[in-house]
């Protein structure tokens, strides 16, 4: 259910999935610390499955949530959210930026919380869900987040360095952040949330143009053959460097990986293509190299 509503209102939910048993593989300590932030809900007790929306506990009828998802949205907020930043998928290294701008007449205390998420993580949980998306994977720095004033019609920014576990698909994975506020509300024992956002992983690798003088070049071009598409990058690389080059659709599923070793002028085929988008990744001689292939019939 709640798949299916982040892709019915794509672009205005976004969703943090948290694992709170420890015998779950997907199980993340940080999120059901982060979980227990909230009074019990359940009659004084905590229980699953269970759904917050911007703070606000609603409760375990599946049936339900869409609508308090749909009232939501309609809903104006003053908090912006906007995120920048930078990854490097040779260390798995990064930094998350996000600026808060509050359009309000009066100040806001808000607590900024930073989590990567993971989608198509796959575990047969006991009811037979074998697929999880928005896995909480990681809080950054911790569950309690960073608990900042924002003044009237002013903006604040956090920055965070983060990492990528080589057990996680950096395909798959995003940032979320979002601003929670720091009063509980008496009435149902929750944390409101002002507003959300959530960037992907290989958004913050910045796509590189040619560079010339460097001893490293990237070209792509984007060719056809009579009944199946094929792409061609070529690449000049001191001899004797590693690289890799990954091929992945829109939605940043890791169709083929390439690699080997450089010699002085490379050229690597990609063969059988579908039409349509992909987006590619070099690494090589410690340079990353990112753009889109167009494939056409």
């Amino acid at each position: 259910m709640l798949d299916q509503i982040c892709i019915d209102y794509a672009g205005y939910v976004t969703a943090v999935e948290w694992h709170v048993s420890s015998s779950y593989p997907l199980y993340s300590a940080e999120g059901r610390a982060k979980w227990r932030m909230y009074p019990p809900p359940y009659s004084g007790s905590y229980a699953t499955p269970w759904l917050w929306v911007d703070g606000r506990q609603r409760g375990y009828n599946y049936n339900l949530w869409r609508n308090y998802v749909a009232e939501r949205i309609t809903i104006p907020t003053p908090v912006q959210i906007t995120l920048s930043g930078n990854y490097d998928p040779s260390t798995r290294n990064g930094t998350i930026q996000a600026v808060i701008q509050n359009d309000s007449s009066d100040a806001i205390d808000a607590r900024i919380s930073v989590v990567i998420t993971e989608d198509s993580c796959y575990y047969q949980g006991p009811n037979g869900d074998p697929w999880h998306n928005h896995v909480c994977r990681d809080y950054i720095p911790d569950q309690t987040g960073t608990i900042i004033t924002i003044p009237a019609g002013g903006a604040d920014t956090i920055a965070h360095d983060f990492i990528i576990n080589t057990s996680w698909n950096e395909a798959r994975c995003k940032i979320v952040v979002y601003a929670q506020s720091t009063t509980m509300v008496p009435a149902d024992s929750s944390y409101p949330a002002f507003q959300g956002a959530e960037i992907a992983i290989l958004d913050l690798v910045g796509v590189k143009e040619e560079k010339t003088g460097t001893g490293l070049t990237a070209d792509r071009t984007a060719l056809t053959t009579p009944g199946k598409g094929k792409a061609e990058i070529r690449f000049t690389a001191p001899a004797g460097k590693t690289y890799r080059l990954n091929l992945y659709s829109t939605d940043g599923r890791n169709l083929r990986q390439f690699h080997g070793i450089t010699t002085t002028d490379n050229w690597l085929t990609i063969q059988n293509l579908s039409p349509g988008i992909y987006l590619y990744r070099l690494m090589v001689a410690g340079k990353t190299f990112s753009g889109k292939l167009a494939i056409v019939q």
